[in-house]
């Protein structure tokens, strides 16, 4: 047997061996044994535990200050490229996403619609914020809208006005009906819409005079007239007559002196 294994059990000897304190009290034996057989072992797991906590608190402590950082940037932020910024560094927060609404409207207000509808769309499915879920789902209809993507639109709108009667957004689901079935050469329909919204909010002066507005430029809208095949075949015809047309007397040609 060789000197280190000799020492080794001579110390696991002196360990077992170990007199029991002479002063420690009788209903205190299975603590002490208890010590002597897992105390180190539980010392080991109460640290990593430990480790465990602090290192959770301290993520905590982080994502608060975030938060915070994220909230100042919401109030102060106003610029199309500092709105991004911030989104790029708080949108994983909640109040990440309340960046990411007021980037959305940035954008529409920029006229960069595609973007908007993108904006919005990740708005929804990361959860709007607490009483702006309205905003979001109108926010991507007035994109689709903007990009003339009326089918779109309209489903978006017909279902909020069907479904969110008692949204103060309600007339602003109806108008935007009307308008999208007006460029769809559905006026009539627009305007039948129009007069029973204004039946249903006579008692509201602002909506009143908003769905005035909106009825004054219904009647006068006029759809784009799209030239017809003969109109383009008559265009045409002229172009070709005009460029076999001989040069006037005296005109230099190209390639004379």
């Amino acid at each position: 047997m060789s000197k280190k294994t000799t020492e080794n059990l001579t110390d696991q000897s002196v360990e077992t061996a170990k007199p029991i304190p002479e002063n420690l009290p009788e209903e205190l034996l299975p603590l002490y044994d208890w010590w002597k057989a897992k105390g180190a072992q539980s010392l080991l797991t109460a640290g990593a535990v430990a480790v465990i906590a602090i290192s959770a608190l301290a993520y905590m402590h982080y994502r608060k200050t975030r938060t915070v950082e994220a909230n100042i940037r919401l109030t102060k932020a106003n610029s199309l490229e500092e709105l991004e910024t911030a989104v790029a560094e708080y949108g994983d927060l909640q109040a990440g996403n309340a960046l990411r609404l007021r980037l959305a409207k940035t954008y529409y207000d920029a006229a960069k619609y595609e973007e908007a509808l993108r904006t919005y769309a990740e708005c929804a499915d990361e959860g709007p914020p607490e009483g702006f879920e309205d905003i979001v789902t109108l926010g991507r209809a007035h994109s689709l809208e903007a990009l003339e993507r009326n089918d779109d639109a309209l489903e978006i709108f017909r279902k909020f006005a069907e479904n969110r009667k008692e949204s103060f957004l309600y007339p602003q689901a109806v108008m935007g009906m009307a308008r999208v079935m007006t460029m769809q050469s559905r006026k009539q329909e627009a305007k039948h819409l129009l007069e029973e919204l204004k039946a249903e909010k006579s008692d509201e002066p602002i909506w009143e005079m908003a769905i005035a507005n909106l009825e004054d430029v219904i009647n006068r809208y006029e759809p784009r007239s799209k030239p017809s095949l003969f109109d383009m075949a008559e265009s045409a015809e002229k172009q070709l007559q005009q460029e076999e047309a001989p040069a006037s007397p005296g005109a230099v040609q190209p390639g004379e002196d």
